[in-house]
This record gives structure tokens, C-alpha cells and sequence, in this order.
């Protein structure tokens, strides 16, 4: 592909104070400068979480505040360069190229036309996926992975309550358990707003779904698993 020029200055969303979303502003900015094992990433989608709403009202800080606080936590792109180190971690910048395509989690910053980010927290977007769905993936899928697995301790073959199955995290978890071959419950409320949630977590593949308005759902795990009960519990509201 052609080598694309890196402008020195982007358009991004900075965050100047705290309040509503007229105190986002759109702005001139330098464009970063990638850090040795880092990649120069060119945004083509962003997503917006419940992170980015509580961080423009002053609930949740930037960890890691610059001179320009620019929301934004997850993103999918175009890799314009890659910075190598002379140590050996550099094989991590080195496995992309300019022109990848790549999602990922940043802790700020997704709400510009450039981001750096560490080569090593990049992820090769799936095949076939256009960038605009790419970039509602990470921070759902990371979170429910982390939790159910890495902190849950799931296997295959295990069973999961989740709450609030119809969210970002919850649909996230639903299509994890289904593809590592776990059974998943989850709680939800029922249509709202024309939406039929409860269907949208029983076409994901839940297990059993549960109108935590109409129905008690510790009845309803317990009938289902025959008084097993389950192995790991999620509650993200």
C-alpha cells in the first residue's frame, strides 16, 4: 500500500471541563508520537461506554492525564507505523505492518484521528469485520472474558449466571460461554422500547433467560440446575 503521510496536527475531541456534552470540544491537537514497542494507529471507529459518560461528568479520571484529556477507551484502525526497540520485546511492534487493521483498549485518547498504543495490547480485528463493529468489541469482550474466565475460573462444560444479559458486557458473555461450550443463564427485563431482550440473549445462545421483573431468578436457577446452583456469578449493574 501507499505510505501515508502523518500530519503534524489531528482533529480530536478534548474534555476541557466537566458537565454535559457541550463541554466537549473539537479540536486542533498534536498528533502522538508513537514510544518504542508502540504502534501509530489511524482511528476509523470509536465506541462509547458508560466510562466515557461518567469520565465528561467527573466520575471517572483519566489514570493517566496529559495535556490534552481525550476520552475515549476503545477504538479499531489503520496502523500507520510500528516503533521497534533494539531490545527484544520489539518482535511485538514488528508482528504488524502499516495498513493492519486493529482494535483495541486505551486507557484515553480514542476520540482523535491518531492514537499510539503499546503493540502489545493490539489485536488484529476479525475477518470480514468492517472497523465500525471492531471497535464495540474490546472493551465488552475483555471485561467478560476477565471476568468469567481469568477471575471466574469457567471451563468448558461449567454453567454461569449472569446479570443483566442483555448489555454490552452481558451479550459479550453470553457468546463466550456459548463458543467455549459452558451454559449460561441470564437476567434481563423484557421488551422495552421495541426491543425484545429477552429473545436478543436467547438468539445469542443463552441458556435459560429470566425476566428478573416478573420472575425470581433464584427460583429459576435453582429449578434449572436441580439445586446445583452455578459455578460463576456476574453482576455488572
Amino acid at each position: 500500500m501507499a505510505h501515508r503521510t502523518v500530519p503534524a496536527t489531528m482533529r480530536a475531541v478534548v474534555l476541557t471541563e466537566f458537565g454535559g456534552p457541550e463541554v466537549l470540544r473539537l479540536t486542533e491537537v498534536p498528533v502522538p508520537v508513537p514510544a518504542a514497542d508502540e504502534l501509530l494507529v489511524r482511528v476509523n471507529a470509536t465506541a462509547l461506554n458508560r466510562a466515557d459518560l461518567l469520565q465528561r461528568r467527573g466520575f471517572y479520571p483519566n489514570p493517566f492525564p496529559g495535556e490534552y484529556d481525550i476520552p475515549g477507551m476503545e477504538f479499531a484502525g489503520e496502523v500507520v507505523s510500528a516503533a521497534a526497540s533494539p531490545t527484544a520485546p520489539a518482535r511485538r511492534a514488528t508482528r504488524f505492518k502499516p495498513g493492519d487493521h486493529v482494535m483495541g483498549i486505551v486507557s484515553g485518547g480514542a476520540y482523535a484521528e491518531y492514537l499510539t498504543i503499546p503493540a502489545a495490547q493490539a489485536m488484529r480485528t476479525p475477518r470480514g469485520m468492517s472497523l465500525i463493529d471492531a471497535a464495540a468489541i474490546p472493551e465488552v469482550f475483555i471485561t467478560a472474558w476477565d471476568a468469567l474466565v481469568l477471575q471466574g475460573g469457567l471451563t468448558p462444560g461449567g454453567m454461569a449466571l449472569v446479570h443483566a444479559g442483555a448489555s454490552g458486557v452481558g451479550t459479550a458473555a453470553i457468546q463466550i460461554c456459548r463458543a467455549m461450550g459452558a451454559q449460561i443463564i441470564v437476567t434481563c427485563s423484557g421488551a422495552r422500547g421495541g426491543v425484545d431482550k429477552m429473545q436478543a440473549c436467547r438468539d445469542l445462545g443463552a441458556s435459560l433467560v429470566v425476566d428478573y421483573t416478573t420472575q425470581d431468578f433464584a427460583k429459576e436457577v435453582a429449578d434449572y440446575t436441580k439445586g446445583r446452583g452455578v459455578d460463576v456469578v456476574l453482576d455488572v449493574i
